[in-house]
């Protein structure tokens, strides 16, 4: 079974701990998207949603 990856938009910068975060992607388009597993989320103080599949696939998404 695969792990559910979840996004959420980053409005108040990226931090040292999302970047320094094995388990976050951070992606780039038309705003900053912090990209990581449904577990890991909790960490931060974000709003996430389901990633689907074919962003999984449009982004190279691998966690």
């Amino acid at each position: 079974m695969k792990t559910q990856l979840v996004y959420a938009e980053v409005m108040d910068g990226i931090t040292a701990t999302m970047l320094e975060d094995s388990l976050v992607q951070i992606i780039s388009d038309n705003g900053v998207f912090l990209v990581t597993t449904e577990e890991n989320s909790k960490q931060y103080p974000l709003d996430f949603y389901p990633v689907s599949v074919e962003a999984m696939e449009a982004y190279n998404l691998n966690l």
